[in-house]
């Protein structure tokens, strides 16, 4: 005879974006389902639900819950679920931890972001300081500062062929926020003309799989945010450098608490700088790989879906951080 056990997993209900059809971004792999796998890898049992695949995602997600029963609700940006149907799932759902993640930096926290916010308990940001803090509302237990998240499973180191091939790649919209430097760079580099330089997402974004092709056939990746916030990098920090690319930043604020400059990344902080780093990298193939080895290895120790996750809901259940560079607020 054989005894069945009790699945005792803990259940997590994901509200976000899996249809890779429905992201609206740069890179064709959505954040949510990083978390997602993060939790499955941590032994939840996650339930994904699609709410801009769903013609009620209100409705549609209210019953989900009631179906599912999860122990821990995780929200990505979820401009479509009204905060009244997060007031109903408190409700109903009273011992399940609510948790949202975002990685929207705009002047001001987005109006989405702080209404649902004063029904969540944890919130996690791409960012730290002073605009992390501005999302802590008085009925949270606390927010913290998310550095950067990868996938290694999608974003992986391969082989490609020669039409992927560049010496300096660029990926991503024109800058529309604070950052100045954004659109000075991508002229900078526009303007280059004894290498080759490959600048895309301008008009239309890489999709699956072209975007990690690329990214693998480049010598040097570029990036720039379209925002200055403290701790705050797009999610090119973590797609470049888990494929194994050399990635030179823009320097954000608190970078030098995060990484070893010159050891597993570099950055610039001037147009000047820029062009002085490019030129030294392509002339020194070498230090070059040597420092992208190192950035991948620090990159998928701590930032791949299943660590990621795991210091985050330690973060949850000790309201701080195993690491000194993570930013944690708390009521």
């Amino acid at each position: 005879m054989l005894l069945k056990q009790v699945n005792m997993k803990k259940k997590s209900l994901n509200v976000g974006v899996f249809n890779p059809k429905l992201i609206q971004q740069a890179s064709p792999y959505c954040g949510d389902n990083v978390f997602a796998k993060g939790l499955e890898a941590n032994g939840y049992s996650v339930n994904r639900f699609d709410y801009r695949a769903s013609l009620n995602p209100n409705g549609g997600l209210i019953n989900r819950a009631a179906e599912v029963k999860p122990d821990l609700f995780w929200f990505g940006k979820c401009e479509k679920i009204d905060p009244d149907t997060f007031r109903i799932l408190k409700s109903r759902h009273p011992e399940a931890i609510f948790v949202k993640w975002a990685a929207d930096v705009r002047t001001t926290p987005t109006a989405h972001d702080i209404s649902h916010n004063t029904h969540v308990d944890w919130f996690f940001g791409t960012f730290g300081g002073t605009y992390l803090m501005s999302h802590l509302m008085p009925t949270m237990t606390g927010v913290a500062s998310i550095i950067t998240f990868t996938d290694s499973d999608y974003y992986e180191k391969m082989l490609v062929e020669e039409q992927y091939k560049s010496d300096i790649l660029w990926t991503g919209r024109k800058g529309f926020g604070d950052n100045m430097v954004r659109n000075e760079v991508i002229a900078f580099l526009s303007r280059i003309a004894n290498v080759k330089v490959k600048i895309a997402g301008l008009n239309d974004w890489l999709g699956h799989p072209d975007y990690v092709r690329y990214i693998n056939g480049t010598k040097i990746g570029v990036g720039a945010n379209s925002f200055n916030r403290t701790k705050y990098s797009s999610d090119r920090l973590g797609n470049y450098v888990s494929c194994g690319t050399f990635y030179l930043p823009q320097y954000f604020e608190g970078m030098e608490k995060i990484f070893t400059r010159g050891k597993n990344i570099d950055w610039f902080v001037s147009l000047r700088e820029l062009q002085e780093k490019l030129e030294y990298y392509l002339s020194n193939e070498k230090e070059r790989e040597k420092i992208a080895v190192n950035g991948r290895n620090f990159i998928l120790k701590h930032f791949d879906y299943k660590p990621l996750v795991e210091n985050l809901l330690n973060i949850i259940e000790t309201k701080k951080s195993k690491y000194a560079w993570d930013d944690v607020y708390t009521n």
